[in-house]
């Protein structure tokens, strides 16, 4: 009984993973705007193969620092709740108002 070899369509999405995930430091510098892009996608490139080089610029994409970074948040002053209006209940007799 012979085995059918598979058609070579699964080759397509195990290689747009391995590129993704090669790439993953690259975006996630790009998207958090790290200071230097470049210096991060160029040990992305070069050691991506390795097994120190990826991890290397994954940290370094995730702690490098901001280009521009946040603006602290300041904090909003305690405020309490307003207090509810009193009403002058010397002029209501029986659950109507008399008028003045």
């Amino acid at each position: 009984m012979a085995t059918e070899i598979p058609p070579d369509w699964y080759w397509g999405p195990i290689l747009m993973a391995f590129i993704g995930l090669a790439t993953l430091p690259t975006f996630i510098a790009l998207v958090r705007g790290a200071d230097e892009i470049l210096l991060i996608m160029l040990v992305n490139a070069l050691c991506c193969a390795t097994v120190i080089g990826w991890p290397l610029a994954l940290i370094m994409a995730i702690k490098w620092p901001r280009k521009y970074p946040r603006p602290l948040k300041t904090p909003t002053p305690l405020r309490h709740p307003p207090l509810p209006e009193r009403r002058d209940l010397s002029k209501v007799v029986q659950g109507r108002v008399e008028a003045p």
